[in-house]
């Protein structure tokens, strides 16, 4: 049973108390009707409800932990399907010569370009209107994720949210997934396959330590990277990070080795300027489009964008 009387009604009571003490705030949710208001929030509030596991993963009971471990998990991803169905999933137009029933869409431009007589004779047949394919074009992708000390806070949070929009995202697709810090660790092999649950309870469980090495991680994501023979420009990594390297030699050298390399720029804690003109300058190096975001929840919506139009 709880030791601290608490109204389960109030979520900002809650988010309050886990900020001045912690181990308070979890005695109170350890116990079934904690398990139940984080169940019942979950629902209206699913980001807070993944933000509150953070804060008592360490503390809390192994009895209740997993339970709590599933319930952010789920939360999750019910946030980044939300997001995920509003982007394009890689797919690209083609147009073809003959338009048969059942396509969504016809090219009137290309009808008319090469039959303008029947056109203005309305004699046009199924065989003259020019039909548009959607193909999904494979994609081989590789994530590379800043999880460092200076990257701290809500970053993790956003790190499993973003790595599930992704792995929503390119479902069908090959993608590979790396975190970094002073050392940098394979999430998922572009390879192999890895269930979204087992992808999300990885981070929900890993921390934010260490100096910030962008070179060991983007050294790590073009080797996943270069496991793809086929030539294609739908080869690329993006790069998730403040720019702030404090360990490791200047990794534009790296950068310029990708056949792509997109750069999503987060704000820093010390010295934001420097690090987002390093991420611009990776952006270029690597022939890829930059973005700059000044909150980490836009990172997910960013992610979107950018696979949207690639």
């Amino acid at each position: 049973m709880a030791y601290l009387a608490i109204d389960y009604k109030n979520l900002e009571a809650i988010m309050g108390l886990l900020k001045s003490n912690v181990y308070a705030a979890t005695d109170a949710l350890d116990c079934n009707e904690g398990v139940e208001f984080f169940a019942e929030k979950s629902k209206e509030s699913s980001a807070s409800m993944a933000e509150v596991y953070f804060f008592i993963r360490r503390p809390i009971s192994k009895k209740y932990k997993y339970i709590f471990r599933r319930l952010a998990r789920q939360s999750i991803i019910k946030t980044s399907l939300k997001i995920t169905n509003k982007g394009i999933r890689g797919n690209f137009k083609k147009v073809v010569p003959t338009y048969k029933i059942g396509m969504p869409e016809f090219d009137l431009d290309e009808t008319i370009q090469y039959n303008p007589l029947k056109v203005v004779e309305r004699t046009l047949t199924y065989n003259d209107i020019y039909g548009i394919k959607r193909q999904r074009q494979k994609r081989k992708v590789v994530l590379i994720l800043d999880t460092s000390g200076s990257m701290y806070g809500k970053l993790l949070l956003n790190a499993a949210l973003t790595t599930s929009v992704l792995a929503y995202n390119m479902e069908k697709e090959d993608f590979a997934i790396v975190l970094f810090n002073s050392t940098a660790m394979i999430l998922k092999k572009i390879d192999k396959k890895k269930p979204v649950n087992n992808i999300i309870d990885e981070i929900l469980d890993s921390e934010a330590v260490g100096f910030t090495n962008i070179e060991i991680g983007l050294d790590k994501g073009l080797k996943e990277l270069n496991k793809v023979r086929e030539k294609t420009r739908h080869k690329f990594g993006i790069l998730i990070s403040d720019g702030n390297y404090n360990r490791g030699k200047d990794p534009l050298y790296l950068a310029k080795k990708y056949p792509k390399l997109h750069v999503i720029g987060i704000p820093a804690g010390n010295d934001a300027d420097r690090g987002i003109d390093t991420c611009r300058k990776l952006a270029k190096a690597g022939r890829g489009k930059f973005y700059a975001v000044k909150d980490y929840k836009e990172i997910p919506r960013a992610l979107i964008e950018l696979l949207s139009q690639t």
